[in-house]
């Protein structure tokens, strides 16, 4: 498993806009599967990105955790061998005064309709 983010990066990605490989959900308590799915294939086809759930995504960005996918490796399993035959690794976690925590997803490879 790749080492946890930094507070550094993650405070730099919070001050960076939304783009084609940056995204941010609230996903407070869940978040829809499939919804995921589709940002990870719009992702996966720019070449790769990040998306984090457990911020809001409108500015100032205010990290609020989140419940959503509680088990990251059967989320990981559901979206690389059920849906999108891409590299998708749970990169990082952090937890938020013994609460919730936000997760980021981390993509890479274009997916290939063949």
């Amino acid at each position: 498993m790749p080492p946890l983010t930094s507070s550094i990066e993650f405070q730099e990605w919070l001050s960076s806009p939304e783009g084609i490989h940056l995204e941010f959900k609230k996903a407070e308590y869940r978040y829809d599967f499939e919804e995921l799915v589709k940002y990870c294939c719009a992702l996966a086809n720019e070449g790769g990105g990040k998306m984090i759930l457990g911020v809001t995504d409108k500015r100032p960005r205010k990290v609020i955790g989140t419940e959503a996918f509680i088990e990251p490796e059967r989320t990981v399993h559901g979206l690389t061998v059920q849906r999108l035959l891409t590299e998708v690794r749970e990169e990082g976690r952090a937890s938020l005064k013994g609460q919730r925590r936000w997760a980021r997803w981390s993509y890479s490879e274009s997916l290939n309709p063949s």
